[in-house]
């Protein structure tokens, strides 16, 4: 498998389970790509509203203090244009649904293989 280069583009992983978390970080870090990290929906409006450098956020759906669907629909009031792609372990007509109704542009089901991983990514950062 080739690994992408992803240098010069910032991504936030907002994910609340930390193996989880590391588990895309550690997948990443090989792209050359700078890395931010939020555990909760909360933080990650505010690392979204303190660095307009972020050009794709993976957003867990279901995090303490804020999920990711209200995240990111808190973060469309700021910035409509940044892919947010929703990681979710359930799949199910109403994910997708609240999907499209938090304006996020892809989701992915876990687990999440490596491939599927950077086929996404290069996907909404036009890298294709």
């Amino acid at each position: 498998m080739k690994i992408p280069d992803f240098t010069g583009f910032t991504i936030l992983i907002a994910e609340d389970n930390l193996q989880n978390a590391e588990y895309v970080q550690i997948t990443l870090d090989k792209t050359g790509a700078v890395i931010l990290s939020a555990t909760n929906g909360e933080e990650a409006v505010e690392l979204c509203s303190g660095h307009p450098e972020i050009n794709l956020v993976l957003m867990d759906a279901m995090m303490p203090k804020m999920n990711g669907f209200d995240a990111a629909r808190q973060i469309r009031k700021f910035n409509t244009s940044v892919p947010i792609i929703v990681l979710t372990a359930y799949v199910s007509t109403t994910t997708i649904h609240e999907t499209v109704d938090a304006k996020c542009n892809d989701f992915l089901a876990k687990p999440i293989g490596p491939e599927e991983l950077f086929m996404i990514i290069k996907k909404w950062l036009g890298k294709e």
